[in-house]
Formats: structure tokens, C-alpha cells, sequence
């Protein structure tokens, strides 16, 4: 042992936050919400391994991608190369191709968990996230994206968030109308390359659509007179994307084209998508996604159309009002060894019955009351030694002061009339 290190205060690693019981009450209650939402749309829950081959994400992301570059954790165990998952959407595809589920085709999964990425931590953006997302696999339909997308549009309205976050879609076109677009790009770019910052440099050779999400100022002043996708695509992609058009406006759901969305990781074709917010500052995408109808099939697997998004719990927690934890139902007062006694066996039969319920039994009758009184609790059982002797206790409204004397026998019938709907 270091003792010359013994007492060292021990650091949190830079990116992955703690969350205190506030923090977790308020991504818990998003869980909850969100993920009832995806069953109302018959949804079913999946979960694949933190640790995967990082054969599968170099493969799927792309090797210019940013994550597969420079934000995956990825180490050598043994013979082989690992990763803890930086995102979803690959692994539903192993997992789709590794169960042999085509025969089960269509599939609506959901999955929610950790993800790991080493970017610079800031404001809406750690190395470890909790991430949602949903995949609708084996359906290549334009009516296949509208649910998709009225998924997202009524997330927004379930959290009130109309105001605060835009739908913005485009579209992708076809592999080889992307690939065509990209030479467009390279050729706009190539002779601007020393004007580039130097992420935009390497990333023009692999992956030059990722310079549209620069942050950078001159790479921005480029791109305002770079060719846009939208010029490189065909007339049966475009008639797609109108169809989606046309489909969001028929249940009025609000959208912005951005003909500057690309989203790019290699996976993606046709229709993409992100749910953004100016309330995020620089990372303002709370929900992205789009259709990727060929990434089955190049990890190995039969061609399989699929669909799908994700979103970052702890950025969409920065947006909602907080939410209220509902109070604790019953405070329990007891003052004496026989009453505590009495008051331990009652809290128990209470848990049992379902009730929430809050004790400390050290201190005074005043100590305990305002211990209770800082739960808000709503209601207080008390036990003293009166009504140990008179097998007796008092319920006590914390609202409006009242309080009666019950037997100890009527307790349960007494209980179930007081303010708790699902008791009653």
C-alpha cells in the first residue's frame, strides 16, 4: 500500500456525472413517462450487452466517423478488440442478425441504458449518457417514418415541450445519390482545405459530411456556399420525401427542413431527422434519428429496412420543468419503548398495505414532527403512552391540523379513506 497517498480525496472522472436522489428522481420520472409512450405504440423492450466487438461500430458508423475516430472506449482483451457501446442502433442490428429474427419481421423494439463516448464534456454532453431509443425494423414504407416521427411530436406535447424544441427532417436520398453528393462536396471543398480547421481537414478525406456539423466560424463561412444534397438526388427520392411532407402536414405535426442535416454516420438513407432546442446552447439536438435501410445487410445479415431515433435522457432533463416528487403519505410519531414498539409492528403492516411511510423514532415528540413536516408528509400516525394503554392511535391531518383517536384495530379501514386514490 501507497501510504503516502493514504487521505488523497478521490476525484470523479471528468464526464461521468453523479446523479444525486433529485437527479434520479427527475430522469426516473422522464423513463417512465417516455417508455409508457413507447409501449401505447407497441414498442416491447430489448437490451443488448454494454461491452461489443469494435468490429461492429468501425463497420457501422464508418471509419471517418468522430466516434469511431476519436470517442470510443475501446480496449484489447486478449485476441480481441472491444467496446463499451457509444450508441443503440448498432447493436439492435447484431442483435436482429446474431437471433436470426427475420422470419419475425415486422419488429418494434425499444431499449434505454448507459452509452460511453470521450468528447469534451459540456453542458448537455458527458462521456457516459442515458440514451432511449426506438427501432422499427422491416418496414421501408413512408407511413413506417410517419410513425416514427408522430412518435417524437407526441413525446414533445407529453412533456409540454412545444415551445421549446423544433422537428427538423431532411433527406439523404439513396447510397449511391449520397455517394455522388459526397464527390460534390470534396470537389467544392478540396481547394478551400487550408481554410479548414483541422477536424474539417480529416475529415473531408473520410467523411465530409461531418463538415456541416463543425462549430467552428470559418469552417461555417464555407459552408454557406457549399452544394446542398438536396441538388443530388433523384425524382423517386424526392417523391418520398414529399409523400413524408405531405403525411406530417395531414396530422399537423410542425416541421422545418434543414437542407443542412445530414447526420453522418454512414448508416443512414433517405429521411433523417433531430429534434432540436435553442434553450441546449451548442448541442442542441435533444432527439435524433433517421431510416437506415442497408445496415443489417453489411453487418451480414439479410436486407432488412429499419427506422428509428434516440435521445439523450440527461439532455432532455435540462429542458423539462423539474417534476414534482409526490409526498411521502404517512409520518410516524412514537415517544416511549412500548410505543415504539407498537409503532415499528404498524409501519410494517402499513408497507405491507402499500402505503409510503416516514420514520425516525430517535428525539422528542418536537424532533419527530418537524423530521415529518420536512418530508411533507400528509398525514401523521402518533403513538405515546397514553395510547399504548388506551390501544389507541392518533391520526393526524398535517394540512389542516385535525386529528382523532382510532382503535389500533380499525386502523387499515380508517387508513383507506384518507387521501390515497389508489387505496381506496
Amino acid at each position: 500500500m501507497d501510504h503516502s497517498r493514504a487521505g488523497t480525496m478521490l476525484k470523479r472522472l471528468r464526464g461521468f456525472p453523479d446523479h444525486l436522489p433529485e437527479q434520479s428522481f427527475q430522469l426516473d420520472y422522464l423513463l417512465s413517462v417516455i417508455t409508457e409512450l413507447f409501449k401505447n405504440f407497441d414498442f416491447q423492450r430489448v437490451d443488448f450487452p454494454l461491452l461489443e466487438s469494435s468490429e461492429l461500430f468501425s463497420r457501422s458508423l464508418g471509419e471517418g466517423s468522430d466516434i469511431v475516430n476519436k470517442e470510443m472506449y475501446s480496449f484489447q482483451k486478449g485476441e480481441e478488440s472491444v467496446t463499451l457501446r457509444p450508441e443503440g442502433t448498432a447493436s439492435i442490428a447484431r442483435m436482429f442478425i446474431s437471433h436470426k429474427l427475420h422470419k419475425q419481421l415486422p419488429l418494434r423494439w425499444y431499449y434505454q441504458g448507459p452509452m460511453f463516448r470521450h468528447e469534451r464534456p459540456q453542458k448537455g454532453r458527458f462521456r457516459q449518457f442515458h440514451q432511449l431509443g426506438v427501432e422499427f425494423l422491416g418496414d421501408s414504407s413512408e407511413t413506417a417514418d410517419l410513425e416514427i416521427l408522430s412518435l417524437v411530436w407526441l413525446l414533445v406535447k407529453k412533456l409540454n415541450l412545444e415551445t421549446k424544441a423544433v422537428l427538423e427532417i431532411n433527406s439523404l436520398g439513396s447510397l449511391e445519390e449520397r455517394k455522388n453528393y459526397k464527390e460534390k462536396l470534396k470537389k467544392y471543398l478540396s481547394p478551400l482545405k487550408g481554410k479548414l480547421s483541422h477536424d474539417s481537414q480529416i475529415r473531408l478525406a473520410k467523411a465530409p459530411l461531418r463538415i456541416w456539423d463543425s462549430k467552428e466560424e470559418g469552417d461555417q463561412e464555407i459552408m454557406k456556399k457549399a452544394p446542398l444534397l438536396k441538388g443530388s438526388l433523384q425524382q423517386l427520392s424526392l417523391r418520398k420525401y414529399e409523400k413524408i411532407k405531405g403525411l406530417l402536414s395531414d396530422l399537423n405535426i410542425p416541421f422545418r427542413e434543414n437542407d443542412r442535416l445530414v447526420r453522418g454516420l454512414d448508416y443512414y438513407n433517405d429521411l433523417v431527422f433531430e429534434c432540436v432546442s435553442e434553450d441546449l446552447g451548442a448541442q442542441s439536438a435533444v432527439l435524433a434519428g433517421g431510416r437506415y435501410d442497408h445496415l443489417v445487410e453489411s453487418l451480414g445479415g439479410p436486407s432488412v429496412p429499419a427506422v428509428g431515433w434516440a435521445l439523450g435522457l440527461e439532455r432532455l432533463c435540462l429542458l423539462c420543468r423539474p417534476f414534482q416528487r409526490e409526498p411521502v403519505q404517512i409520518g410516524l410519531l412514537a415517544v416511549g419503548e412500548a410505543a415504539e414498539k407498537q409503532a415499528l409492528q404498524l409501519a410494517h403492516k402499513l408497507r405491507l398495505e402499500g402505503f409510503s411511510l416516514y420514520y425516525r423514532l430517535s428525539g422528542n415528540f418536537s424532533k419527530q414532527m418537524k423530521r415529518i413536516s420536512q418530508k411533507n408528509c400528509q398525514w401523521a400516525l402518533i403513538f405515546g403512552e397514553k395510547e399504548i394503554r388506551r390501544k389507541e392511535v392518533i391520526l393526524k391531518n398535517l394540512s389542516s391540523g385535525e386529528q382523532k383517536s382510532l382503535p389500533l384495530s380499525q386502523w387499515k379501514k380508517e387508513l383507506k379513506k384518507i387521501e390515497c386514490p389508489e387505496k381506496s
